[in-house]
C-alpha cells in the first residue's frame, strides 16, 4: 500500500514545526558577501566574479533533503515522475538500520521543480527550490568558494587547476548514499550539506563580463541549465538525472543529484 503525503512527515515533537509538513529551520535575515555562479570573462578570458554585498530576509528551508520515501509518495500520486535508479540509491552502507530514509537521488531540475509543486498543493503552502544564494546562506560554514585567483591566466590552466582542486575535496566520491543526518548538521542545525549529493537550486546559468575595474559590467541568464550546488557548484542541464553521464557544463560532474525546498510564508 503506497503511503499518504500526510503520514510521511512528524505529527509533532518539534518546536515551532507545522504538522503534516516536512522539518524546516528558520533562519534569521542576513547581509553577507555572496561570490555570483555562472561563466564570467574579463578581457576575453574566463574570471573568477567579484564577491558582491547581498542581503536576504529570513529563510524557512527543509532540514533533511527530499527522501525517496517522500519522493513515492509523489510518483504514487502520478504528480512527479519515477526517478532514474542508480547504483548509489540502491546501496546501503552495512550498518544502516533497515527502512532509514534515504535521499532521493537521479532526478532532474524539473523532477524537483514537480515535487514542489505537488507538496505546495498539499501543505496548502508555497514550497519551492531556494535559489543559488539562498543555499549558500544555509550551507554556512560549509559552503566551498570555487574563485580560483587565476584570472588572466592559460584557460588551460585554469581549468586543471578547478579539476584539481574538486578531485581533492571529494575523497568519498564513490561512497554510498548516508541515511538521512549522515552528514551531520552545520552550525545552523542544516543536515547534510555537502555530502555526496548535490542539490538543485532554481538560479539559472549566467554568462557575464567584467569590466577593467573589476565590477559586473553585464549578465545574461541561460535557463536551459540550472546552479546544483555541494562540494563545489556545478552547471547541469535541466533535465539531467544523473550528471556523470553528461550534463554537466564544466569540470568534476556531481555524485548524485538531489534537492531540498525553501517554505515562503506570506
Amino acid at each position: 500500500m503506497a503511503l499518504s503525503a500526510m503520514s510521511l512527515w512528524p505529527t509533532g515533537g518539534h518546536t515551532g514545526q507545522d504538522r503534516n509538513a516536512p522539518e524546516t529551520v528558520r533562519l534569521a535575515p542576513i547581509t553577507f558577501q555572496h561570490r555570483p555562479s555562472g561563466n564570467y570573462t574579463r578581457t576575453g578570458r574566463r574570471a573568477d566574479p567579484p564577491l558582491e554585498r547581498v542581503t536576504l530576509p529570513a529563510l524557512e528551508i527543509m532540514k533533511y533533503q527530499v527522501s525517496s520515501a517522500e519522493y513515492a509518495a509523489c510518483v504514487a500520486a502520478r504528480a512527479c515522475s519515477p526517478a532514474d535508479p542508480s547504483a548509489a540509491q540502491a546501496r546501503k552502507l552495512a550498518d544502516a538500520p533497515d527502512g532509514a530514509p534515504l535521499p532521493q537521488t537521479g532526478v532532474s531540475w524539473h523532477d524537483a521543480t514537480a515535487y514542489a509543486e505537488w507538496l505546495s498543493r498539499q501543505t496548502g503552502q508555497h514550497w519551492r527550490l531556494p535559489t543559488e544564494t539562498e543555499w549558500q546562506r544555509a550551507a554556512a560554514e560549509r559552503f566551498v568558494d570555487d574563485a580560483t585567483d587565476l584570472d588572466g591566466t592559460d584557460p588551460a590552466k585554469r581549468w586543471l587547476a578547478d579539476y584539481a582542486r574538486n578531485t581533492k575535496a571529494r575523497e568519498d566520491s564513490s561512497a554510498p548514499l548516508r541515511q538521512r543526518g549522515g552528514y551531520g548538521e552545520n552550525s545552523l542545525g542544516i543536515a547534510d550539506l555537502v555530502g555526496n549529493v548535490w542539490e538543485w537550486t532554481g538560479t539559472c546559468v549566467t554568462r557575464g563580463r567584467i569590466d577593467a575595474e573589476g565590477r559586473i559590467a553585464e549578465t545574461e541568464d541561460y535557463c536551459g541549465a540550472r546552479i546544483a550546488t555541494g562540494q563545489h557548484r556545478a552547471q547541469i542541464i535541466d533535465f539531467v538525472r544523473d550528471a556523470r553521464a553528461g550534463g554537466c557544463g564544466a569540470g568534476v560532474p556531481p555524485d548524485n543529484l538531489g534537492f531540498r525546498l525553501v517554505r515562503d510564508r506570506s
